[in-house]
């Protein structure tokens, strides 16, 4: 059994038994502490063993992807699964890739606890601040991924831990406490003094017309409203949106993980310092056991190889060189994880102007998938 489930089995028993008997005994504090607590880690356990901690990520990460892109004009490109390849100011080209850290499964499990179990509110008002609560935290994480991403642009790899772990962090930090601020504490700090001066109980005092005003509760929904509405319509703009979701599989995990936020640089000098440069760049999209070539007239001498940006499924690819046979490789998709910047053979070949290239390429898995292809100078064995 996956360790995320069997933890959350044997959670539970032992979380509602205290609950009830701190409820009985009328101990409020520890009812509610341990109470929100406990539906915290059973929340973040039985998320990531449903695998959506990984569709937030992948989610996210095409958010971020169409403001920094199309609003911000940086060279990025969507790959999959919480993947971006990222040209950097010193035009390394590299691959980001966001860890489970930057979908805030965490601090949104922390929002439904401690506001479910809050006793101020009453049920709607519960309801509505939850869904607001998340809606504001995952707009905060989406500011959170930029700064990974405008960081990582603009200081490269040896800055990734400092934006992520530092900027980054803090930035989440400082918001979420701030949010928590004015869903939890500022309405029960009004309701209590309001409560005392009238002689009212702070739950009267906390309803809908009073410590949340009619106008805050409306500017509420519509901020939800609103958000829904833009979260839908993204999809239309962009039919980049499949690629964050290629590769995701609910697979295993312990229960402590190390971080997975990461920043590979490929050097524009290349790899073991040669000059690599992008001839030419294809896309593929390949239903299961289907075949597709493409040809292209060379222009230039030099040695070249092939580099899969991205590739969903296993996949064959064969090189015919002027029509005769080239070289053939197959490139294996291992645990559900996608195939993601990896030279295709260990050896360059040569190339000359004049020369007719044809690549022929089979999707060896059982789903239709994309891949992405690059002609690449001065490649070497990895």
């Amino acid at each position: 059994m996956e360790s995320r489930l069997l933890a959350t089995i044997i959670i539970f028993p032992i979380w509602l038994t205290l609950i009830l008997v701190f409820r009985k005994n009328r101990q409020w504090l520890f009812y509610y502490l341990t109470a929100a607590f406990g539906l915290t880690l059973m929340l973040v356990f039985m998320m990531e063993y449903l695998g959506w901690d990984e569709w937030l990520v992948s989610t996210a990460s095409f958010h971020v992807y169409l403001v920094t892109k199309f609003i911000l004009h940086l060279p990025i490109n969507l790959l999959s699964a919480g993947r971006f390849q990222l040209i950097l100011t010193s035009g390394d080209t590299s691959i980001l890739k966001l860890g489970i850290e930057c979908s805030a499964v965490l601090e949104s499990s922390i929002l439904i606890s401690l506001i479910g179990f809050y006793p101020l509110f009453n049920f709607r008002q519960k309801l509505l601040r939850i869904t607001f609560g998340l809606v504001i935290t995952y707009v905060i994480n989406i500011i959170r991924i930029m700064i990974i991403v405008l960081m990582a642009y603009k200081f490269g790899s040896d800055y990734i831990f400092l934006a992520h772990a530092g900027a980054a962090r803090i930035f989440f930090f400082i918001f979420e406490l701030l949010l928590y601020w004015y869903l939890l504490t500022k309405p029960t700090v009004k309701a209590v003094g309001e409560g005392i001066l009238r002689r009212t109980r702070p739950s009267e005092q906390a309803m809908v017309g009073r410590s949340l005003t009619l106008r805050h509760a409306v500017a509420q929904g519509l901020v939800v409203f609103v958000f829904g509405a833009l979260v839908l319509s993204s999809f239309g703009f962009s039919n980049d949106w499949p690629r964050a979701y290629e590769g995701l599989a609910k697979k295993a995990r312990p229960l402590i993980y190390k971080e997975e936020t990461s920043l590979e640089v490929r050097p524009k000098n290349g790899v073991l310092g040669v000059e690599e440069e992008i001839l030419k760049t294809w896309d593929f999209e390949l239903d299961s056991g289907a075949m597709e070539n493409r040809r292209l007239k060379i222009e230039d001498l030099g040695h070249a190889n092939l580099r899969l940006t991205e590739g969903a499924e296993s996949i064959q690819i064969e090189v015919y060189l002027n029509e005769e046979f080239q070289n053939r490789t197959v490139m294996e998709q291992t645990g559900g994880l996608p195939i993601i910047d990896k030279l295709v053979f260990s050896r360059p070949f040569d190339i000359a102007p004049g020369d007719t290239l044809e690549l022929r390429l089979k999707n060896l898995g059982r789903q239709p998938a994309k891949y992405r292809l690059e002609l690449t100078e001065g490649g070497q064995s990895e």
